[in-house]
Parts: structure tokens; sequence; C-alpha cells
């Protein structure tokens, strides 16, 4: 991957986080399977929920 392509990406994801409203992020990551429905992490991420701030 090129620099350039490198910097599309970026600048994709900067413009997608602006968007992105709380329920939204909610879903997403339900849907990576990162969060249950309950909002609590799955088993394989559950040492996430331990540095929480």
């Amino acid at each position: 991957m090129s620099e350039k392509d490198l910097q599309v990406l970026i600048d994709l994801a900067k413009e997608l986080e602006k968007d992105l409203t709380k329920e939204e992020a909610l879903k997403s990551l339900i849907s990576a399977g990162i969060l249950d429905n309950a909002g609590n992490y799955t088993q394989p991420y559950k040492e996430l929920g331990k540095i929480e701030a």
C-alpha cells in the first residue's frame, strides 16, 4: 500500500468518525462481535473492560 493510499484511508476514517452517533458506534461494536446486545464485552474482549476509564 502506498503512502497516498494510506492517507486516503486515514482521511476516510476521520470523516466517518465525525458522523458517528453513540448508537451507531454501539451497533458497529456489536456487529463486530466486540460487544453483546446488552453492551457487555464478549469473551475474547473481556480484558478490555478492565482498562476502561
